[in-house]
Order: C-alpha cells, then sequence, then structure tokens
C-alpha cells in the first residue's frame, strides 16, 4: 500500500494539472453522483418512524394503527402512554411524527359527535413533514369516507357512488404534472449535482488564471484555448455527473439533449472564465482559489432553485438575475422533467453566452492594462556628441 501511495505522490508531483482535472472533472462527479443518487434512491421520504398514543383501545384504533404502519411512508415505531412522552419523543428525534388517538374516540364516533384526531410533525425536517402529512391527510380522507359510506348506506338504504354525489357534491380532481411521483430526489438532485460542481468548476478555473497571469493581451489566444479546454472538461464533468443519475438511478429526462448540452456548455465557459479572471487579478494562488469559491458557493439558495425566485423580496430577485446559477438550476430540473424544446431554454443559452462574452472582453480589459502597467520602460539613450 504504501509503494502505491509512494508512487501517487511522484506521479501527482510531475502532473499536477492531469490529476487534479480527473479529481475535478471526473472523480468528483462519479463519486458524487453515486453518493447522493444512492443516498436518494427513494423518490420520497420513507418509513418515517411515528410515535402513537391510543387513548381509545378500540378495535377500530388500532385497526387504524396498523393500516397507518402497512405504509410505506410509515413506520410506528413507538407507543407512548400520553401527548407529552410523544412530543419528548419527536423532541429527541427518535420520532419524527406522531399520531394522538383520543379516549372514546370510536364511541364519539358512532355518536356523530366528530372526535379529533391530533397529529404531531418535526417541523425541522421539512421533507418529512410535506410527505408525513399528505400520506396522513389521505389516509384520513379514506378513513372518513369510508365511515361515511358504511353509516348513510346502511341508514338510507342507496348506493355508495349515490351517496358521495350527495355528501360531496364538487368533485374535484387533481393532476400532477411533470412529476405523477412526486419524487423528492426528481425535484432536488439535478440542480443541487451542479451546485457542488460549480465549486471545483471555477475553483480550477482560479488555478489556470493565477498560472497565466504573465500571458498579456498580446497572447489572449493562449488564454482562450486555456477556457475553451478547461469549459469542455468542465461540461463533460456535468454531463458524467448527471449521466450517473439517468443510467443509474433511472432519473428520467424529457427534454431536448441539445438545448442541455448547449446550457451546460456556456454556463461551464461563464463559470471557468469567473474563475480565470480571479486567478488573473489576485496575486496569491491560495487566496485567489478560496475567494473564486466564495462566489458561486451561495448561488445555489440566491439562484432560485431550492426556494421560489417569486417569494424572494426584490432585492434579491435583482441579485439573482446577475447570478449564473438562476439561469441552469430551474433549467436542468425543468429538461429532466418537462418535454421542453430548444426554444424553451433558448433564451437562457444566449443570456449565458452573454454573459460569458461579457466576462472575456473584461479579461482582454485586464490583460491590457496589466501588460500596460509591465511594460519595461525604455533606458534613456545619452546623447554623444
Amino acid at each position: 500500500m504504501s509503494h502505491i501511495i509512494a508512487w501517487f505522490y511522484r506521479f501527482k508531483k510531475r502532473h499536477p494539472y492531469l490529476v487534479m482535472s480527473v479529481l475535478i472533472y471526473g472523480l468528483v462527479p462519479l463519486v458524487v453522483g453515486l453518493a447522493l443518487g444512492y443516498e436518494m434512491h427513494d423518490d420520497s421520504p420513507v418509513h418515517i418512524p411515528t410515535v402513537v398514543v391510543n387513548g381509545d383501545k378500540s378495535q377500530f384504533s388500532r385497526d387504524f394503527i396498523n393500516y397507518v404502519d402497512e405504509t410505506a411512508y410509515f413506520d410506528i415505531a413507538f407507543q407512548a402512554d400520553n401527548t407529552a412522552q410523544a412530543e419528548r419523543l419527536i423532541q429527541e428525534g427518535r420520532a419524527l411524527a406522531g399520531i394522538i388517538i383520543p379516549e372514546d374516540f370510536y364511541k364519539n364516533l358512532l355518536g356523530g359527535k366528530s372526535p379529533d384526531i391530533l397529529l404531531l410533525y418535526d417541523g425541522s425536517q421539512l421533507a418529512v413533514v410535506s410527505v408525513a402529512k399528505m400520506a396522513l391527510s389521505e389516509i384520513m380522507l379514506n378513513m372518513n369516507g369510508a365511515y361515511l359510506q358504511k353509516i348513510f348506506a346502511a341508514k338510507l338504504g342507496v348506493m355508495p357512488s349515490e351517496l358521495m354525489s350527495k355528501v360531496l357534491p364538487v368533485s374535484v380532481t387533481y393532476q400532477n404534472m411533470f412529476n405523477p411521483t412526486k419524487s423528492f430526489r426528481y425535484y432536488l438532485l439535478p440542480g443541487m449535482l451542479l451546485a457542488i460542481l460549480q465549486v471545483g468548476m471555477v475553483m480550477l478555473g482560479a488555478e489556470r488564471g493565477y498560472e497565466s497571469r504573465r500571458l498579456y493581451a498580446r497572447d489572449f489566444g493562449r488564454h482562450l484555448q486555456n477556457l475553451a479546454l478547461w469549459s469542455l472538461l468542465a461540461t463533460l464533468g456535468m454531463m458524467l455527473c448527471l449521466g450517473v443519475q439517468l443510467v443509474v438511478f433511472g432519473l428520467p429526462y424529457r427534454g431536448t439533449v441539445l438545448g442541455g448540452v448547449l446550457l451546460l456548455a456556456v454556463y461551464a465557459l461563464t463559470i471557468t472564465t469567473m474563475g480565470y479572471i480571479v486567478g488573473s487579478v489576485v496575486s496569491e494562488r491560495t487566496f485567489a482559489v478560496q475567494l473564486a469559491a466564495i462566489l458561486v458557493l451561495p448561488t445555489s439558495v440566491l439562484g432560485g432553485y431550492t426556494y421560489p425566485l417569486t417569494a424572494m423580496p426584490a432585492a434579491y430577485q435583482s441579485i439573482a438575475k446577475l447570478l449564473p446559477y438562476t439561469y441552469l438550476g430551474s433549467d436542468i430540473r425543468s429538461l429532466c422533467l418537462k418535454p421542453m424544446a430548444l426554444q424553451h431554454v433558448m433564451p437562457h443559452i444566449s443570456f449565458l453566452a452573454l454573459y460569458a462574452l461579457v466576462e472575456i472582453l473584461l479579461l482582454l480589459g485586464i490583460k491590457l492594462l496589466l501588460g500596460w502597467l509591465h511594460k519595461p520602460q525604455n533606458s534613456t539613450k545619452e546623447a554623444v556628441l
């Protein structure tokens, strides 16, 4: 093992660019894609640990608890004696949801007194809350509907379909477009993976920019070659990461392939050039890399991917319009889930291409300025008479 480590160290010392490129654009996308894909292999949180307080002790309440436990979403892990114990288990994180059935529940139900069931959720776990609340609400609706059919059908002697048309005169049909399984993984993972990868992309861009500080405007073709090469590698790294989700974990992709590739390519150029500019300006390598990373770290939050842009204050929305990630994250998710054509993503592709062009022109201006500042002064020639 020590021989392998020593060989790798020598190889890295001889070929630092190759090793870092393989790590950032190859190994990291592969490992991150596999790790997060496996972590979220279920479409939404399942087997939520649940605590139950059954004050009723009737057969009806026991059947109801068994029905909840048999669903994929809940795992009845604890039986508590009172509400305080249930709340303590949720506070300690041992349970994430709770069901409190009061005393004489079934008796009051038969008597038409509309007894209440208290449902508890751990509000610090928003993903769990959304799933648990939806699932328990569906269970309660099914239970109420079954109860109404049983009681009123027996008393009125009508068919269940006719009964429900009288009890619920307005029928509402729900259609979950583009994500019918309500997959939390489909919603979160595509943009989240790219948000992680962009940090490595901008850091390597800063490294390349720092190493090219002595190339000025007259060598601008070399700068463009560097940007093209590292942007291409960044594009391939992002495609590899998303490809792992598509092939291994079944992430859908319903939109235009050409539009997706173009979007990733112009975004890679934008982020690489951003890092390249920082590395060209900052005179200390480590600080340049750190500063470049700081520039993109908050963009996944401010870019409207995890929290809707329209719900942010106006000032935040104005800032978000200047962040490249705003024009990538949501579009990648939409390309995965919606049958989007090229014209649907072309406005954001065009904006990112213009963004990259402005960055390149800014880089050219910086190189012109630095070249002028470092221009050697001609020595004064003394006239010899």
